[in-house]
């Protein structure tokens, strides 16, 4: 396979395609982008498995993040380019100061993950040996007050994972009705009481709670505690995907990627809670065996209690491997598990 072919300004997705020092963003964000990489190791594994045996091997990591993984990949695979993608334009900044020593191996993309595929297409790119996403929020974005993600640091209703599009939080519940918010609530958070908590969250915006912790206070003050359980995570986390659209982009990222992989490549996902995981669960066993010849084994993989203590919020990560077949390769089928 050939060194993929960049365009220096736009893809007709519209995607910003940057180079190691891209112009759209101020360099001097990243020294200050700091997130420690989750199942690190687990997921370098995987792609030097993929890209055993081959001359040179194309690996996407759909969420660049501070590119924690593609570091661990460009080092532990010396054959390998990494395509970046990631919609935070502070990420890309980062993970391109990071990623500068690597030269031409590393390119990055200013796009949501859900356009892998036309991202692909744009850059005359037919399929790649290894797909990689983490679906989690990065520490930097949740240790950034301004950007609204945090209980614990105060900023504006924001939320959005790309500052530079989109409503924020605040926009949009400035006109959502209870009955959407609480729909909202109860798909993206598994939040039973979804109705009571909607009237709650606008009541407390409509009352004043124009930031994030002010809109925790109020929160906390009306919504049980579940054990050592800020009352307002799960809410916090049903608004953050509300915002990003993240299902609707891990539905299309899901629905793409196997098609893009190389005889023998991988499609590795970390997803972070219950809703994520069974749309990876339930796409990998559906692409196993029947329409590309794919194969997952096994539970997920979760991060073992060394790497839990040194990082809390890996705890509830879960790790879903699906190999596409190779030709001359027996068939496996997926393995069915509890979780």
């Amino acid at each position: 396979m050939s060194e993929p072919r960049l365009p220096t300004e736009r893809g007709q997705s519209g995607a910003v395609l940057t180079t190691s020092s891209p112009k759209t963003v101020d360099s001097s964000q990243a020294p200050d982008f700091q997130h420690v990489t989750v199942l690190r190791d687990a997921v370098t594994q995987a792609v030097v498995t993929a890209a055993a045996g081959r001359e040179t091997a194309l690996v996407v990591d759909c969420t660049l993040g501070g590119g924690g993984h593609a570091e661990a990949i460009l080092q532990a695979v010396p054959h390998a380019h990494v395509l970046g993608l990631d919609r935070d334009l502070s990420a890309i900044a980062a993970a391109s100061a990071r990623l500068a020593a690597f030269g031409p191996r590393f390119r990055a993309v200013h796009t949501p993950f859900g356009q892998l595929a036309t991202v692909l297409r744009d850059l005359q790119i037919a399929d790649a040996t290894a797909i990689v996403a983490d679906l989690g929020v990065s520490s930097h974005q949740f240790d950034t007050a301004e950007r609204g993600f945090s209980l614990r640091h105060d900023g504006p209703l924001d939320m959005r994972m790309d500052t530079s599009t989109g409503l924020t939080l605040a926009e949009r519940l400035a006109t959502v009705t209870v009955e959407d918010l609480a729909d909202v609530l109860y798909e993206y958070g598994d939040i039973r009481r979804s109705i009571g908590t909607a009237r709650i969250v606008l009541q407390s915006v409509q009352e004043g709670a124009d930031t994030t912790a002010k809109l925790a206070q109020r929160l906390s003050a009306r919504l049980v505690r579940d054990r050592n359980v800020h009352p307002a995570t799960l809410v916090f986390q049903a608004l953050r995907i509300w915002v990003n659209s993240e299902l609707d982009e891990l539905e299309a990222l899901l629905r793409d990627a196997p098609g893009l992989l190389q005889e023998g490549g991988a499609l590795a996902v970390i997803s972070f809670h219950s809703g994520e995981d069974r749309m990876v669960k339930q796409m990998m066993r559906a692409a196993a065996p029947k329409k590309y010849g794919a194969f997952m084994r096994g539970k997920p993989q979760a991060a073992g209690d060394e790497e839990v203590q040194d990082n809390p919020r890996a705890r509830s990560a879960r790790l879903r491997v699906l190999w596409r077949k190779r030709e001359d390769a027996p068939m496996d089928v997926a393995d069915e598990d509890e979780d």
